[in-house]
Formats: structure tokens, sequence, C-alpha cells
């Protein structure tokens, strides 16, 4: 296996360099204190085999498989639903495509038309690649909020 320091493990695995070190703490990633240069010792990881991934990544992409890519951004569940572009790399901290950036996500169900954010709406209609997805979203939309 090769061994590489912790700012490159944090660029190949994309993860922070706290999370590196955490994982590393805690007997996830295997490190060990090596001779570095000018005779300073340095922490060396382990790169795990090809394939693995951070059990925190694989979590929130789960549940937006089982959901949706919309979550509500506070813990009321009220105003609007917005659309989750990213929950970082450094910390997972939602980035909603609006720009709206939230402290943690809440799971939505079925929404009613009026409340998925009109900001995310226009940018994922406007990222859809053919009529036929853009329609299906729209139906999609337009049946939920028949309910």
């Amino acid at each position: 296996m090769e061994k590489v320091s912790i700012q490159e493990a944090s660029r190949r695995l994309n993860l922070s360099q706290t999370s590196i070190r955490e994982y590393a703490r805690k007997g996830d990633l295997k490190a060990s204190k090596e001779p570095g240069p000018n005779g300073r010792s340095m922490w060396m990881i382990e790169l795990p085999e090809e394939g693995w991934e951070d059990p925190t990544k694989v979590i929130y992409m789960e549940l937006q498989k089982s959901f949706s890519h919309w979550w509500w951004p506070t813990g009321e569940r009220s105003g609007y639903a917005h659309y989750v572009d990213n929950v970082g790399i450094e910390e997972t901290v939602p980035e909603f495509l609006c720009g709206l950036i939230s402290a943690n996500i809440w799971v939505t169900k079925e929404l009613y038309k009026d409340e998925y954010c009109p900001e995310c709406v226009e940018k994922v209609e406007s990222a859809l690649a053919s009529d036929e997805l853009l329609e299906r979203f729209r139906n999609h939309r337009n049946r939920l909020g028949q309910r």
C-alpha cells in the first residue's frame, strides 16, 4: 500500500485534512509517524484500497437516493425546500443550488408545488439537458401540487 502525507491523502481521497486526521485517530485509515524532510517526523497515511469511500458522504449519498435532492434548511420544515447542490468537503455543510448555506438538512417527503424554492427550481430547469427531462420534472411538481 502506498503511504502519503496527510495533505496528499486529503487531495486524493477528496476529504479535508481534519477528516483524514480523525479517520486516522479512529483507525479507519492506517497512519504511522515516519522520518520526513529536515529530520523531522511526519504522519503518513496508508491509502486505502481502491473503492474506499468516506462513510459520512456515503450516508448522505444514500439519503439523497432514498428521498430526493430537495431538503428543508431548518428543522421546522417551513418556508421553501431547497435543492442540495453540495454537502462540502471540509465539513458536512449543505450548500443549496440557490446559494443558501445551512447548518444541516432535514428530509422532505412529498412537497406542494409552492414549497419548492423558486430560485432552485429555475436553476434545475435550466440545467436539464432535454425537453423530456424538463417536462418530467414539471409534471412531477404539478402532480404533487394537486394532492
